[in-house]
């Protein structure tokens, strides 16, 4: 609450210091609103998100070298986790364990996710994922790790209009 005061009226040593501690108790919580702020921020940047520049140097889906190996990468295990937000959208997720069987260390993996709709199968949203190197350094023939990749539904696309929500392999690169 607010007082006026004449001036001639001093201020007593007991209002000064509830003034004083009212100042730091506000400075504290500036303080610790900054503090959580930037650690959000922080957070963000750092949180490994999906890049949309995909993996450099890979062979792709009609190099013989990559057509060759996929069969031997075995993706299994597969589910669909969504993650609702308040906002009323939702981030699908395509887990999935993948274990090379094959005689070659895989040290780059590109996932491709997609959501695709009911109405002529049309793609809603894609992203891509790079598990490996940005997971895990490289894959070992016999070795299995669990992926996963991302998609952000579109705002306009309800549940009920997705059909399927999928994750394939887009891009390779070898040791």
């Amino acid at each position: 609450m607010l007082e006026l005061r004449d001036k001639e009226e001093p201020v007593t040593d007991e209002e000064d210091e509830r003034h004083r501690k009212r100042a730091k108790l506000i400075i504290t919580g500036i303080a610790l609103f900054v503090v959580l702020l930037l650690s959000i921020l922080v957070r963000i940047a750092f949180t490994s998100r999906p890049t949309t520049n995909g993996l450099p140097d890979a062979v792709r889906a009609g190099s013989s070298e990559f057509d060759a190996y996929v069969p031997k990468l075995a993706f299994d295990e597969k589910e669909i986790i969504v993650h609702p937000n308040l906002i009323g959208m939702a981030q699908y997720e395509v887990r999935m364990k993948v274990t090379n069987r094959g005689d070659r260390t895989v040290n780059g993996l590109e996932m491709l996710g997609r959501i695709i709709l009911q109405e002529n199968n049309k793609i809603a949203a894609q992203n891509i994922s790079v598990p490996i190197p940005r997971l895990k350094k490289s894959l070992a023939p016999g070795e299995n790790m669990r992926v996963s990749v991302k998609i952000d539904a579109p705002g306009n696309v309800s549940e009920g209009e997705i059909k399927d929500v999928s994750a394939e392999l887009k891009g390779l690169r070898f040791q």
